[in-house]
């Protein structure tokens, strides 16, 4: 059981928070990258390991993937079915921008490409949010794509919100989660802006030009945003996303879950569960992360790696943790035990303890998972982990 992933890195505009590998390029080489994907593709499916694997999902990330042709996305879906065994029922995905690119005739053609969910990157409702962002759209342009998406029989939609932005208080988060919720998307992905190195924010906050709300304030939003949506039928299944019963997003929970993935395109990351030439607890591996070297190299020979780690048992047992704990049911320790033949209290056992005492991580019913408080200081959590 793996799922594919493919990177098209290309957008009209870059996010002046953005430090994913994304270009704003004024002209997109869309049909040599595809015969790179291809390319890659062919290569994957003669290697140990992916021959004849069961594929459950596909997704089109970005970058703004929507800037390629149906054309070119319903090729990249028929080669999948054809190297793998793509499951008849496969949650095949693909991320939008509101605003030009998308229209009501441009979705219809992506699902009958055999895209079957769209994951819009709204980010607000709200225009001043859009703006401070440095969104190209505004919240009409993004009700509109919505509204066109459910004529177009989209019937799984995701909608991203960004929250801790310069100027928002707690209120404004609350008010721009009730504009959600009254369109009543299928899934919601909410996350707190975080500033990265080498993006514009990092240098305007660095410069304090850049002014984000005081931590209580922040912590505040971050309580706000699963009881909200809890009060309005929304199941918290990971830390920043939540959904209508049953609408999970498949394809990144199999991440969670430490499920295989192949990951197609320029600086696209893999994971394969169980390699087997090659020995260790799972492989990881990126691609080339320049498209144009990464075509090149894709179209000449299939291969456009550059780095690749077999995991020792001890990281790929923290990985287990690092990912596992994400997931807001927690993780299974007969499932531990299963994978890695030792109990968790053998591994982990001192570490548990001392975090459940400090109230960050609760045990019941088999199961390992964060506390509400935990759920507020996840990533100092995990890296307890990292250092048993």
């Amino acid at each position: 059981m793996a799922g594919v992933y493919i990177h098209i890195p290309y957008c009209l505009k870059k996010c002046p928070y953005c430090d994913f590998n994304t270009y704003a390029e004024p002209y997109i080489p869309e049909q040599d990258y595809l015969k790179a994907l291809l390319s890659e593709l062919d290569y994957y499916a003669a290697q140990e390991g992916w021959a004849e694997t069961a594929v459950q999902t596909i997704y089109f990330g970005g970058g703004t993937p929507s800037l390629f042709k149906a054309s070119s996305l319903a090729s990249i879906i028929d080669n999948v079915a054809r190297h793998f065994s793509l499951d008849s029922g496969a949650e095949i995905t693909i991320e939008a921008n509101p605003g030009s690119e998308v229209s009501c005739e441009t979705l219809s053609e992506f699902k009958m490409a055999g895209v079957n969910r769209l994951s819009l990157g709204a980010q607000s409702l709200n225009d001043d949010v859009l703006k401070k962002l440095g969104r190209m759209h505004d919240s009409r342009q993004v009700r509109l794509a919505y509204e066109q998406a459910r004529m177009a029989d989209f019937d799984n939609i995701n909608l991203d919100l960004m929250y801790g932005i310069e100027g928002q208080s707690c209120a404004d988060v609350g008010e721009d989660l009730r504009r959600y919720v009254a369109l009543s998307p299928e899934h919601i992905s909410c996350y707190s802006l975080t500033i990265e190195k080498g993006t514009p924010f990092y240098s305007s906050h660095k410069k304090g030009r850049l002014i984000l709300p005081e931590e209580e304030e922040l912590v505040a939003m971050m309580q706000l945003v699963p009881k909200l949506l809890k009060e309005n039928d929304y199941c918290h299944y990971e830390i920043s996303n939540f959904c209508k019963k049953g609408k999970e997003s498949r394809h990144n929970s199999s991440y969670w879950l430490g499920e295989s993935y192949l990951g197609l395109g320029a600086g696209a990351h893999s994971y394969l569960k169980n390699p087997t030439s090659e020995g260790g607890w799972g492989k990881r591996w990126s691609n080339l992360s320049l498209p144009g070297a990464y075509m090149a190299a894709a179209i000449s020979s299939g291969k456009a790696d550059s780095w690749s780690d077999v995991l020792t048992l001890q990281g790929a047992m923290f990985e287990y943790f690092f990912l596992g704990l994400r997931i807001i049911a927690g993780l299974e320790e007969s499932d531990f035990l299963v994978r890695f033949g030792l109990t968790v209290d053998k591994v982990f056992g001192s570490t548990i303890h001392g975090l459940i005492e400090e109230g960050l991580l609760a045990r019941e019913n088999g199961r390992i998972a964060l506390t509400g408080k935990g759920f507020l200081l996840c990533d100092s959590v995990i890296e307890n982990f990292a250092l048993s």
